[in-house]
């Protein structure tokens, strides 16, 4: 049984989704299973360049029933680790080197609830999070060496997806809007630095990344959204094939691929897809080719040149 599918795509320029850095990739390592106070579990964060070489490791120990902390990589091979439930972020230089911690907030306490929700665009790195009880979030921005270079607080909450352009100064959040009937609206929110609404769509993304060519493309498992980071208006928005998810976008000066599948299998504890769907779209965002590929059962899967 396979458990990585690696899509390869003959196309030049690729741009990845934000969670993953240019030139350098965090890849983790669990050794899990504990199940008292006082026993924990392990994660290994490996930093490598582009080409596979390892920078450094960095070892964290997690008590058994605390969420686990996630490393991100700055462009200068320094990265930062971020605790959601400490509320504590930890700056590394290029060698691993611990350069300092850095609380979120002054006497800020450990809470299960907490979400981080993080993004490193060349060496700055931009951090949400909101406390229970507020109706307001608060957005941090930090340099690669732990310094706090603005904090600001915006009235929006439910936020589950979150974008920075360093190059443009905007900050994209989606999030969920209810209503008094208990209904609820998606929006796309675009911030400048200073935490000002610049732009409000009716769209809802996970994940999203900016490219060379003036777009901000982002997409959730049943939507694509592209936007021109200079007009602010948006090219076009997608839906999933019916009965398919997206898993994920990459993009060229050409096209936009996507990788799609039926909604996943649980089996022994783990989700598995299978036979993914691979579609073409044109900048317009017309399908140009639609491939079903048959493969077997698998649970992780990445782009590829």
């Amino acid at each position: 049984m396979k458990n990585l599918l690696i899509i390869i795509l003959l196309i030049n320029s690729v741009v990845f989704t934000q969670s993953i850095n240019e030139n350098y990739k965090v890849e983790e390592k669990i050794n899990g299973g504990s199940e008292s106070v006082g026993v924990f579990n392990t994660v290994e964060y490996s930093v490598a360049d582009k080409n596979g070489s390892i920078l450094y490791k960095i070892t964290n120990q997690t008590d058994y029933d605390i969420p686990y902390s996630h490393l991100y990589a700055f462009e200068n091979g320094g990265s930062v680790l971020i605790s959601s439930f400490y509320g504590m972020l930890t700056f590394y230089n290029s060698s691993g080197t611990k350069i300092t911690d850095k609380m979120i907030k002054e006497n800020v306490i450990g809470e299960y609830e907490r979400s981080i929700k993080a993004v490193v665009d060349n060496n700055s790195l931009i951090i949400q999070f909101g406390e229970l009880n507020d109706n307001f979030s608060t957005i941090q921005k930090y340099g690669f060496n732990g310094r706090l270079v603005s904090s600001i607080k915006i009235e929006l909450t439910n936020i589950n997806g979150l974008a920075y352009s360093e190059k443009l100064g905007q900050i994209y959040l989606s999030h969920v809007e209810w209503n008094n009937d208990g209904s609820a609206d998606k929006k796309v929110s675009l911030f400048n630095e200073i935490g000002q609404v610049q732009k409000q769509y009716d769209a809802f993304f996970d994940k999203g990344f900016f490219t060379g060519d003036n777009r901000f493309v982002a997409f959730s498992n049943k939507t694509l959204l592209t936007v021109n980071t200079e007009s602010l208006e948006v090219i076009f928005k997608n839906k999933a094939n019916d009965n398919e998810m997206f898993l994920d976008i990459t993009v060229s000066k050409e096209k936009i691929v996507a990788v799609s599948a039926r909604p996943p299998k649980l089996q022994n504890g783990k989700w598995y897809y299978e036979d993914p769907t691979i579609l073409k779209l044109d900048n317009s965002g017309k399908i140009i080719k639609e491939n079903k590929i048959e493969t077997d059962l698998f649970s992780d899967y990445e782009f590829t040149t």
